[in-house]
């Protein structure tokens, strides 16, 4: 099995894992637990994200697929967000993060996305919420590797990208959610090729 592929099995084994755990715990919890999580008072009661502006953290694997898997090792990825709810299950968000891939030898890839994201959360009986999400944006990919008798050299260009993926999130306290998540990230690449490679991510988030 490839580099890239076995780490996003497993990644999704432990996802799933991670799922079960947290809808067993949080489910068995009274409504009144978290009375702030999903629903407070301004003026008046709003439900969901509406209205509601977070902060994201996250961090996790970035295991390269399709060709960039030949080229590439699974790396490592974090990153930020700040999101907006713009009705009770939908929120828009803006999110940088980097992704770095080693590769034999000396060399390495480095990807900073730049993206604007369309966020939607289910409704469930518990605590745990799946949701759906989808980007699009700038990726910045580097390249550096050794060449003998010249040393390090670099390789840098901006190109258009999209990503989609699912996940779980669910409150731990009143001011703080766990959340965990995989994506595919797509980049159509112009000097460099084109340049796939998925995320399993977990994190928290922030009300501001």
């Amino acid at each position: 099995m490839k580099r890239g592929i076995l780490p996003g099995v497993l990644g999704l084994v432990l996802l799933f894992l991670a799922a079960s755990s947290v809808w067993a715990e949080t489910s068995a919890r009274p409504r009144g637990d978290y009375p702030n999580d999903y629903r407070y008072r301004d003026g008046g009661s709003r439900e969901g994200f509406e209205g509601r502006t977070m902060l994201r953290v996250h961090m996790g694997l970035s295991s390269p697929t399709g060709d960039f898997d030949n080229a590439v090792n699974t790396g490592f990825g974090i990153g930020g967000s700040i999101g907006y709810g713009i009705g009770r299950n939908t929120m828009l968000s803006g999110g940088l993060a980097f992704h770095h891939f080693g590769e034999e030898g000396d060399g390495h890839v480095n990807i900073v996305p730049i993206t604007a994201a369309v966020d939607y959360g289910f409704n469930t009986r518990g605590r745990v919420r799946p949701w759906i999400s989808g980007g699009l944006g700038v990726y910045n990919l580097s390249e550096t590797f050794f060449v003998p008798s010249v040393g390090d050299v670099s390789d840098s260009e901006a190109d258009f990208g999209f990503n989609f993926g699912f996940g779980i999130a669910a409150p731990l306290n009143r001011n703080t959610s766990w959340g965990a998540g995989f994506k595919f990230h797509h980049i159509a690449g112009s000097d460099f090729p084109d340049t796939e490679f998925i995320t399993l991510q977990a994190g928290l988030g922030f009300p501001l």
